[in-house]
């Protein structure tokens, strides 16, 4: 899904880590993808040389219920990456939680693997200053469906709705009732 996204963000990762490697092409990405049923996620982990690891693996949304606020005013998650030991340990402090909005400097960002839309009864917000751009978040902006704010944690109780989203999690596969899904 959004394979062009994917594409850009991979490109972009590779030269802001190795300014020299050879940009890839969608063909790189769909070497060797095997024809698999029902919805899968492709986890492709790559380096300076290229593609390094490909897998795939069958895809179920997750449910969540509830929402439990946690705050870090030092985490960096900019670069999509295999290793996720902080958001890890972030959400180890869900308190029984179904998921997390972690929150930094004040500001709302992402959920331990999501981008967050906030629906105010009329339109769909999403931070302004993710964790991590996803592309999702990116496909829905380029076309005008949600649009970026600044949303402070203390704002999050103004919106009716939460949607979580990631790129395999479209607007409204998850979304819940602000009054009923948040603990502080």
């Amino acid at each position: 899904m959004l394979l062009p996204y994917h594409l850009e963000r991979l490109n972009r990762t590779r030269k802001h880590f190795w300014p020299n490697a050879k940009e890839l092409t969608i063909n790189d990405l769909l070497i060797d993808v095997p024809f698999l049923e029902g919805l899968q996620k492709a986890r492709i982990v790559y380096g300076m040389n290229g593609i390094d690891e490909r897998t795939f693996n069958p895809y179920i949304i997750r449910e969540i219920n509830t929402l439990k606020i946690v705050e870090d005013n030092q985490i960096d998650y900019t670069w999509k990456s295999t290793d996720r030991n902080t958001l890890q340990n972030l959400k180890d402090r869900a308190e029984g939680c179904d998921e997390i909005i972690i929150i930094k400097n004040g500001l709302v960002t992402d959920t331990s693997y999501t981008n967050l839309c906030f629906y105010d009864g009329q339109n769909w917000y999403t931070p302004q200053n993710p964790l991590l751009k996803g592309i999702m978040r990116q496909h829905l902006l380029d076309r005008g469906i949600i649009r970026e704010r600044k949303i402070m944690a203390t704002d999050i109780k103004s919106y009716q709705k939460i949607a979580l989203i990631n790129a395999m999690i479209k607007l409204g596969d998850i979304t819940l009732l602000i009054n009923n899904t948040m603990t502080p």
